[in-house]
């Protein structure tokens, strides 16, 4: 499995007649994951959804009363203009979402980001040859909230087979704090809550950055 597809593929199936990511957040097939992780979310924690696609997430946040600063990420044209279209605020007092358009393989923080900040990453590492970059980029100490599946699919560079191939790839970057499983053991996606280490946290205490 080492198809990978560009952003202009992404660009057209996202937003093709019959695309499950057009489909309204009620009827999406990833709600339920979008629920799991927005469950872990406090309103006044500022979000940053590495691969937003086409918004869905970002509505649900506004949805629940989200207030804090949002932001969404991605590197396909077609599906941030449709998440542009179809996530709003929902409260008065929320600022609305910011749009990066980023190829997420290049992407870096603006080194700006509030202490709360966290990262949020779904359905996108699969589809990335050089996922621990992106993962990488993440700054230290700051959660990040991924998604990842057990099962294949077209453009899938790997999958994922139980919790602990999850914590095979990414242990070395990421300290793990809770994991659950939407869907089945056949068909189904990790959700995991996890904290970006520091690039230096195996060394000695007083080598440490």
């Amino acid at each position: 499995m080492t198809t990978t597809y560009g952003a202009d593929w992404y660009s057209e199936v996202m937003v093709e007649d019959g695309s499950p990511a057009m489909l309204p957040l009620e009827r999406s097939p990833w709600l339920t994951t979008y629920e799991r992780v927005a469950a872990m979310l406090d309103p006044n924690e500022e979000v940053v959804d590495l691969g937003c696609g086409t918004g869905r997430f970002i509505e649900l946040l506004y949805l629940n009363g989200h207030y804090a600063q949002v932001t969404g990420v991605d590197w396909s044209v077609t599906a941030l203009a449709e998440a542009q279209s179809y996530a709003t605020s929902m409260v008065e007092k929320a600022p609305p979402p910011n749009w990066e358009l980023c190829d997420l393989t290049e992407w870096l923080p603006d080194g700006l980001r509030a202490g709360n900040t966290v990262f949020t990453c779904m359905e996108v590492l699969e589809h990335m040859e050089d996922d621990l970059a992106l993962v990488r980029h993440v700054p230290p100490g700051h959660r990040f909230l991924i998604t990842v599946p057990n099962f294949h699919s077209e453009s899938h560079v790997r999958i994922f087979t139980s919790p602990g191939a999850v914590w095979e790839r990414y242990a070395h970057l990421l300290m793990f704090r809770s994991w659950s499983m939407v869907g089945s053991e056949r068909q189904g996606i990790h959700v995991c809550e996890t904290i970006r280490r520091s690039d230096s946290w195996w060394l000695p205490p007083g080598l440490r950055r």
